[in-house]
């Protein structure tokens, strides 16, 4: 009997794929938020790291950073009907990590217009293959697949939504990715920053800049917000500025006093002192990778 009911529940998780269990959260009026969790990509959390914002308008949905898969977005709409079952305008992806928008393949089939990066539409082409699509099951993956991008944001504009913008903040250098953008409803006072911010977990910065990333900070602190709408983290007020800024700041003093004192690379690595870091979630995977990044960008710096 018991291998029968085991038998059941097995069938039922291959027929329906991974369930979510998402719940979204009201951080300003008319935004609701689906938090990630603060883990790598893997089977067992479906490739539900990211955030995904939902904004309502008065008659539409606007959709900031899609998800990890179909199924994902599936339920995600099908929670956010609830409040208002409204047709959805379009998908921004803040930048080219999959994590925030393998599940395009959704929204693709509803015809809704997808924007993001050119990066993003350079490295992943239709057919193709993503770390999201590697490191899940099959059958969580069911209709999830790399799809065409509508719009490339190359520029800052700003979008009407039945009266509600939508400002595009396009960054002129590279930050947390080769390309990055936010967008910022200003009568609402959230700004969706993508990665460029998150809370309880470090950063990575293997495909962007401390540079970049502490510029585009700067920029995030002269806008001000009333809420942050992060890439990872359940925290909307400070908490993730403060975190990523002091984070990128303490890589880039130790990185160049490290240079200054012609210290090897792997003297480096070993001898930088995080201690007040180590309580953050994928300090171990991305911390040791972060330092040979600091390392190797600031071997040549010049202010």
């Amino acid at each position: 009997m018991k291998k029968l009911i085991f038998a059941v529940i097995a069938l039922s998780i291959s027929l329906f794929g991974f369930d979510y269990h998402l719940k979204p959260k009201e951080i300003a009026k008319g935004v609701y938020m689906f938090t990630g969790v603060n883990e790598p990509v893997k089977s067992s959390n479906g490739g539900a790291i990211a955030n995904s914002y939902w904004v309502k308008t008065p008659k539409h949905w606007v959709v900031v950073d899609s998800g990890p898969t179909y199924e994902y977005a599936k339920q995600a709409h099908k929670a956010i009907k609830k409040i208002a079952n409204l047709p959805i305008k379009l998908v921004f992806n803040t930048h080219f990590h999959d994590d925030h928008w393998m599940a395009n393949s959704y929204y693709k089939e509803l015809k809704v217009p997808i924007y993001a990066t050119k990066t993003q539409t350079n490295e992943y082409k239709p057919g193709g293959s993503s770390r999201v699509l590697k490191l899940l099951k099959k059958e969580d993956l069911a209709n999830t697949k790399i799809v065409t991008v509508d719009n490339v944001v190359d520029k800052n504009f700003t979008i009407d939504v039945d009266g509600t913008k939508f400002s595009v903040i396009k960054l002129d250098n590279p930050a947390h990715a080769p390309e990055d953008f936010m967008v910022y409803l200003k009568e609402r006072g959230v700004l969706f920053t993508g990665d460029l911010l998150m809370s309880e977990r470090l950063t990575s910065i293997r495909h962007g800049s401390i540079e970049g990333s502490l510029a585009a900070i700067k920029l995030i602190e002269q806008i001000n917000p009333k809420v942050y709408a992060n890439g990872h983290g359940k925290f909307t007020d400070k908490t993730a500025l403060k975190e990523t800024k002091a984070y990128l700041e303490q890589l880039k003093s130790t990185a160049l006093a490290a240079i200054k004192k012609e210290q090897e690379l792997d003297d480096y690595v070993k001898s930088a002192n995080f201690d007040a870091f180590k309580k953050y979630k994928l300090f171990d995977v991305a911390h040791k990778e972060n330092l040979f990044a600091a390392f190797k960008e600031y071997e040549f710096f010049e202010e």
